[in-house]
């Protein structure tokens, strides 16, 4: 028998479903997903960015006031071992013995690097920098130049280029993958960074000091806290706190004894009027440190100075040896502290010379042209090609002809015959190399001066240079005769700066390479 098999019902056959159009519409639909979680990472990027940036002045102090503290630990030492009668003056000199290496004006120049904890993202960014020029012989006086982190060095002989405070880290990475220890890594990267700031300053760099910031709760709290004057109320509802959060700090107005935690928070406020405002804060503070350390006598007990001692310890790296250290801590007591001069290189208004600022000497380019980073170039005459000469020609005034800003005589200028806006013009160019310029006015004299004159007292050191600078004729008056009723020093005299028919508009940076010479 034959049988045959068939199919009672045929079955539907399922359409094959193509993952194309399944493909598109999933694309479509992510795709706001995506732009949303674009913004969302650049608002992350450039919040993360404002804080870093915030973080450079936060730091200053902390660095300041660690350098300060081991200055006067130094003395305070050899103060307490005289003291204690286990050493006379004359031991010191023969232990310590060596002199400090200085430039062709007599300043010793260190680097002073600050840098995070182990807790910072960046560990090995010196986010802090800052030159201080010594003189203890002849005018008795500090300067201190800070330079901003995102100052970008277009080429180096030898750390590449980039911004200057991603040098330090990245030549020691180098070091480091070519067989050198983390310290000798370090120390090598300190001084190559101290070669290279000072080839683009102009100025002759003698050792590196690098401290990270822990240390100074523990300093000023080893002290005691410190006694300031709040001059306001102060309430910052955004103060930095753990973990990328904010917290509220207030401090309220009046006389206050703060310890480390405070002081700490009273330096680092974002909430202030101006930038000028958190330095002189950050003056205040140091300004405190140093009457407590000598109006209580801690400079003679030997117990708070090795408890500081121990705690600078592990945050301090330098290039100076101990004898130099010695030495150091002997010119630092004859500072005097009325003859500190500080200044921020800045790009406040640093393209245009009628709203200058000091230390206006820099600017930001366009992001695209350094991959989409935030840098700072110096500012240029003419424009292209990037040099570094008007921070040179500043460098040579502040820091290698400084008398002039220790002497920090007002200056007047009176426009008798030069052009309108003359005045303004020049006083722009002196008020961004940080000359004292106190007014800007019309002559009253009827007869206009056909050449234009500087007019100061016989022993002013800033008229003198500025007549040298400028060009002009230099008449002098009688010198002040201090009065034998008080002891407080007189106050510099006025130099008046009268333009003439015959001015003519030269940038300073013209005058100074005419007159002193800047290196290439």
């Amino acid at each position: 028998m034959t049988f045959t098999v068939r199919r009672l019902r045929e079955e539907e056959k399922k359409p094959r479903r193509s993952w194309k159009p399944l493909l598109y519409a999933l694309l479509k639909a992510s795709g706001p997903l995506m732009t949303i979680g674009h913004m969302w990472r650049e608002k992350q990027k450039a919040r993360k960015e404002e804080r870093e940036r915030v973080n450079v002045l936060k730091r200053i102090i902390v660095v300041l006031t660690t350098v300060l503290c081991a200055f006067l630990l130094f003395a305070a030492t050899t103060k307490a071992l005289i003291s204690l009668n286990i050493v006379t003056m004359g031991n010191i000199v023969d232990i310590a013995g060596v002199d400090l290496p200085v430039d062709a004006y007599g300043h010793t120049n260190i680097l002073l690097l600050g840098q995070g904890d182990a807790a910072h993202d960046g560990v090995d960014l010196t986010d802090t920098i800052m030159i201080a020029s010594l003189d203890p012989a002849n005018t008795k006086s500090a300067v201190l130049l800070s330079l901003p982190r995102d100052l970008y060095f277009m080429e180096t002989q030898n750390m590449g280029a980039g911004r200057i405070n991603s040098l330090y880290r990245d030549y020691k990475v180098i070091l480091k993958r070519d067989g050198q220890t983390d310290a000798v890594a370090s120390e090598l990267a300190m001084k190559e960074l101290a070669k290279e700031i000072g080839n683009a300053t102009d100025i002759d760099i003698h050792h590196v000091l690098k401290v990270d910031f822990i240390g100074f709760v523990q300093s000023v709290d080893a002290i005691g806290g410190i006694d300031i004057v709040v001059p306001e109320t102060l309430t910052d509802t955004e103060y930095p706190g753990p973990n990328y959060t904010y917290e509220t700090f207030e401090i309220a107005a009046g006389p206050q004894h703060i310890d480390g935690e405070t002081a700490l928070k009273y330096a680092r406020s974002r909430h202030s009027t101006s930038d000028f405002d958190r330095s002189r804060r950050q003056q205040q503070i140091l300004q405190a440190i140093a009457d407590k350390m000598q109006d209580e006598g801690i400079l003679t007990k030997p117990g708070q100075i090795i408890e500081l001692l121990d705690i600078l310890s592990e945050h301090v790296a330098t290039t100076l040896q101990v004898r130099e250290m010695v030495s150091l801590a002997g010119a630092g007591k004859n500072i005097d502290r009325d003859h500190i001069i500080t200044m921020q290189l800045n790009s406040e208004n640093g393209l245009y010379g009628l709203l200058s600022s000091p230390g206006g000497l820099l600017y930001n380019p366009p992001r695209d042209q350094f991959n989409g980073a935030s840098v700072l170039l110096p500012v240029s005459i003419p424009e292209f090609p990037v040099t570094w000469t008007q921070i040179k020609t500043l460098t040579s005034l502040l820091v290698h002809l400084r008398t002039p800003y220790v002497e920090y005589a007002p200056i007047l200028i009176l426009n008798n015959g030069a052009p309108e806006g003359s005045g303004r013009r020049i006083a722009g160019e002196l008020i961004r190399y940080n000359f004292n310029v106190a007014a800007i006015e019309n002559s009253e004299e009827e007869e206009e001066y056909p050449s234009s004159i500087i007019t100061g007292s016989a022993d002013s050191e800033t008229a003198k240079l500025l007549s040298t600078l400028l060009g002009y004729e230099l008449r002098t008056l009688p010198a002040l005769t201090p009065s034998s009723e008080t002891s407080q020093p007189q106050p510099s005299q006025p130099v008046t700066i009268t333009l003439g028919q015959d001015f003519e508009y030269t940038p300073l940076q013209e005058a100074i390479l005419s007159s002193f010479p800047l290196s290439e």
